[in-house]
């Protein structure tokens, strides 16, 4: 029986993307409208003055420990929304506790923002041995918010796939970007 220790440390990754208020559609007379030249200086200052985007991660998602009862592989899911950990396959739950990841994003108060996680990553142990997560998701809904202080709080899960005969402690980074809407 191999020992599968699963312990992923993340890193993150920000973007800040940029926001443009959108054109008048008419102006009342052709006095009336301001001049592109203007629009695009008052759009650069409101960027410039816009408060950059920013993650922290606030917890490491934790499988916990498991081990491999043949060489057929297995799946451990982690639900970002519950914390629920689940196993499938050829793995046996050794105990201890497993986490969700968390992050926190501060920025713009009241503005909204887009979390975007990687479709798949792999992962390897010190052994040379590979996992893969997969299928990553938030607890966040599809328009999520900034609050009026400028903070958001958010969970991440996934579904860790160890293949074959696979053992040790396996990590990876996840590249999280969070943007403006």
């Amino acid at each position: 029986m191999k020992m599968v220790e699963k312990s992923v440390l993340f890193g993150a990754m920000m973007t800040a993307g940029l926001a443009f208020a959108p054109v008048e559609a008419q102006a009342q007379c052709r006095l009336c409208a301001a001049s592109p030249v203007t629009d695009s200086l008052s759009d650069a200052t409101a960027r410039q003055n816009e408060i950059p985007l920013q993650i922290e991660i606030t917890a490491n998602l934790d499988f916990s420990r498991m081990a491999m009862l043949g060489s057929n592989g297995g799946v451990v899911s982690m639900d970002p929304v519950s914390g629920v950990r689940q196993i499938s396959g050829s793995i046996a739950n050794l105990g201890g506790m497993a986490l969700h990841g968390e992050g926190r994003l501060t920025g713009e108060p009241g503005r909204n923002v887009r979390v975007s996680l990687p479709d798949r990553i792999q992962l390897s142990a010190a052994n040379g041995s590979t996992a893969e997560l997969e299928k990553l998701e938030t607890n966040l809904p599809a328009m999520a918010r900034l609050d009026q202080t400028g903070r958001l709080v958010f969970a991440f899960g996934g579904k860790l796939r160890v293949r074959g005969d696979a053992s040790g402690q396996f990590r990876g980074r996840i590249a999280i970007t969070a943007d403006y809407e």
